[in-house]
């Protein structure tokens, strides 16, 4: 379940963090969050302050130009995505990873122009049944093939169920001894 934290709440936990005793574990128990969460709101409001809390609450695009050049920076730096995040003020890390996955596996990253969202349905017409393809008529040879097949596929059903009959029957005759 994902919620939804306060900018005050996350700047009293970091605050605690960065003042206080406690390490990332005990405040991320204390408080009932990820630690996970909790190391990206400090680097976030390390690197930016109190912007960088409020950063990752909107959604950014990128584009594949930049997204390119971020995963060229990171490996010519031989930086970590937390790292190269910070270099190009991402806040997620994440998305960095995303981004080199989907690069690794397809060698390209997705297009700028995908629509977002469900495609709309109410103007899609159903094709209507009569206008719908009718499958030819078979001719005789095709006709006797398919009466053929039919049969054999029956003699080999009742044959894998006459199979199954024997071999259930000796299971239960070698359980009774």
């Amino acid at each position: 379940m994902r919620r939804k934290h306060s900018i005050d709440f996350k700047l009293s936990v970091i605050q605690e963090y960065l003042n206080g005793d406690l390490g990332y574990h005990s405040l991320s128990a204390k408080h009932k969050i990820d630690t996970k969460l909790l190391r990206t709101w400090v680097n976030q409001f390390n690197q930016n302050g109190v912007q960088g809390l409020t950063a990752g609450m909107t959604k950014s695009t990128y584009s594949n130009e930049f997204k390119l050049n971020v995963l060229q920076y990171r490996l010519e730096h031989q930086l970590s995505y937390r790292e190269t995040a910070n270099a190009f003020d991402i806040p997620n890390p994440s998305i960095i990873a995303q981004w080199q996955g989907k690069y690794n596996q397809y060698g390209i990253l997705e297009s700028d122009t995908k629509p977002e969202g469900r495609r709309a349905q109410m103007n899609q017409k159903k094709p209507s049944k009569k206008k719908q393809e009718q499958p030819a008529p078979l001719n005789e040879t095709e006709r006797e093939e398919l009466e053929r097949l039919r049969v054999e596929n029956r003699q080999l059903e009742v044959a894998i169920a006459l199979e199954k009959k024997l071999q259930s029957l000796a299971r239960d005759k070698r359980t009774k001894k």
